[in-house]
């Protein structure tokens, strides 16, 4: 599928275009095109209306298919834009809804996605038929509005029925915790942005064969194994995070971090090879996930093997003004991995 990314920005913020890029060649969407916009968010269409029209025939020109905002939009202005450029508007969240629909594989993920689609959906039901029905004559839709309420009651029980199981994944997930502190068991979880290289290195620690791209959020699920060399640590790959979250969407997957929250010891995994605006920006979005609970964190640079020594020691700097000690390592090549094993066996 082809689409059109758009980014509206404050003056002086940095632009996220990049990230949203990569989110879109995870669904294996084609970028066609980008349109960016310095301004403050316009009630309408968020983007100017001059704007809009210039996305409007973008779209047209570039035969794109559906356009995606790095904004979050308000249902009002997902539909009007829609109307006005004859293709689908979404933004970045439900983008990210999609890419956690397409990962999920376990029964768990795919329960934690199906409450995340529907708290998203949920305030967007009553206005986008509203909207429909403000074109139509009236009485076209005969009990329309009647119709809706049924549907959103519907949603409303649904989300109930899922917070339900939810629950009880979460308890279930407790009681195998507790079990493993009875027998002696540390519990050591990897945080950190999406795509910097948890996976991997659950792969070089354990027998995990845990499935690993270049692309964002290919873990749902928490997985744990036992580290090779401390049979006694059990290491947990988590879900990414990612700048921005909503509420809605932090409450849907709250089981799978009350692994990161619950956990002796957080290994936040930071990635050498971004540049250092991107590197400092998603540290501090890790940060300040971790910041509300109160966990014991170390911090690893990971993929030194991506930089010049020279870089390495610019972005070790960096990092060590920002927290305590970084242990520089490459999952991938199994550079310096005993020595992080020691700040491991030191911290649990």
């Amino acid at each position: 599928m082809r689409v059109v990314l758009v980014e509206r920005r404050s003056p002086g913020e940095q632009s996220h275009l990049e990230e949203l890029a990569a989110l879109a060649r995870t669904l294996n969407y084609g970028v066609a095109a980008t349109l960016q916009q310095v301004r403050d968010p316009d009630p309408a269409y968020h983007i100017g209306k001059g704007k809009a029209r210039e996305l409007a025939d973008l779209v047209k020109s570039s035969k794109a298919e559906r356009v995606v905002f790095a904004n979050q939009l308000t249902p009002s202005q997902a539909f009007k834009l829609s109307r006005l450029v004859g293709v689908e508007v979404v933004d970045r969240f439900q983008l990210i809804l999609e890419i956690f629909a397409m990962r999920a594989g376990s029964p768990e993920a795919k329960l934690q996605v199906e409450y995340a689609r529907l708290s998203y959906e949920l305030p967007r039901i009553r206005e986008q038929v509203r909207a429909l029905m403000s074109v139509e004559q009236p009485g076209l839709m005969g009990g329309g509005e009647y119709e809706v309420d049924v549907y959103y009651d519907m949603v409303k029980r649904k989300l109930a029925n899922l917070r339900r199981k939810l629950k009880s994944v979460a308890k279930a997930r407790e009681q195998r915790r507790k079990l493993r502190h009875r027998r002696g068991f540390k519990l050591v979880a990897l945080a950190g942005y999406t795509n910097c290289g948890k996976s991997t290195l659950l792969n070089a620690l354990t027998a995990a064969n845990a499935e690993v791209d270049d692309l964002y959020f290919t873990t749902l699920m928490p997985r744990t194994r036992a580290i090779l060399t401390s049979r006694k640590v059990l290491l947990t790959d988590t879900v990414g995070f990612i700048d921005g979250l909503p509420p809605w969407l932090v409450e849907a997957f709250k089981a799978t971090l009350e692994e990161i929250y619950l956990a002796d010891l957080v290994v936040l995994i930071v990635d050498a090879s971004d540049p250092i605006p991107e590197l400092i920006r998603k540290f501090r979005v890790s940060r300040g996930v971790l910041a509300e609970y109160p966990v014991k964190v170390v911090t690893v640079l990971n993929k030194i093997d991506l930089i010049s020594k020279e870089d390495l020691e610019c972005k070790l700097e960096m990092l060590n003004n920002l927290t305590s000690a970084v242990v520089p390592i490459s999952a991938a090549k199994g550079t310096n991995l005993p020595a992080f094993l020691d700040v491991i066996r030191a911290n649990v």
